[in-house]
């Protein structure tokens, strides 16, 4: 497999970093959904998993950002429906990766409006800037979780498209970005 994109098919590091970030967004999803539940004493654990998948989340979205920008993507496939699909996708993507970036710097916000430091991977901590506000955390918290809920809802309208691409259009677009598919 070719490492960088050609004309007509996405390169091993283009699909690679797609699929690290597809995985890496609903697990600081979930792990941000079940933090809540988890007990008083182990919330901190559950906390710090989520902070971890959030930042890796966000290096690998900047990475892959990066990538496209140096090695941009194969023409979009050709549909019976005309350009307007392309357009619509293209828009898709770029509120993904809008919210990508806003989601961890909405977290981040919170966690120091909290007066709190950010854990970073277990290896050291960020100072707070700022003293607690409980109500300006509330807000950023409130921000967070709606641009992560989001989300989940555009990704799954992007995997829904790949799946009507394959099935009904049975065009190249999945196949294109899992290795494999035949």
């Amino acid at each position: 497999m070719r490492i960088r994109n050609s004309a007509k098919t996405y390169g091993s590091v283009a699909i690679g970093l797609h699929w690290i970030v597809a995985i890496l967004v609903p697990a600081a999803w979930i792990s941000g959904h079940l933090g809540d539940m988890l007990p008083r004493g182990s919330h901190d654990i559950g906390l710090f998993m989520h902070a971890s998948l959030g930042l890796s989340m966000l290096g690998f979205a900047l990475a892959r950002l990066a990538w496209r920008l140096a090695d941009p993507p194969p023409v979009p496939e050709a549909t019976r429906f005309g350009s307007w699909t392309v357009h619509a996708g293209e828009i898709v993507h770029l509120m993904i990766y809008g919210i990508m970036f806003a989601i961890p710097v909405l977290g981040i916000l919170t966690q120091f409006a909290r007066g709190y430091a950010l854990p970073v991977f277990g290896l050291f901590e960020i100072a707070s800037p700022w003293v607690g506000d409980r109500g300006f955390a509330h807000d950023m918290k409130e921000m967070h979780e709606a641009l992560a809920n989001g989300l989940m809802i555009l990704i799954g309208l992007h995997a829904a498209a790949a799946l009507l691409h394959h099935y009904w259009l049975h065009d190249r677009t999945l196949k294109r970005m899992v290795p494999g598919l035949r």
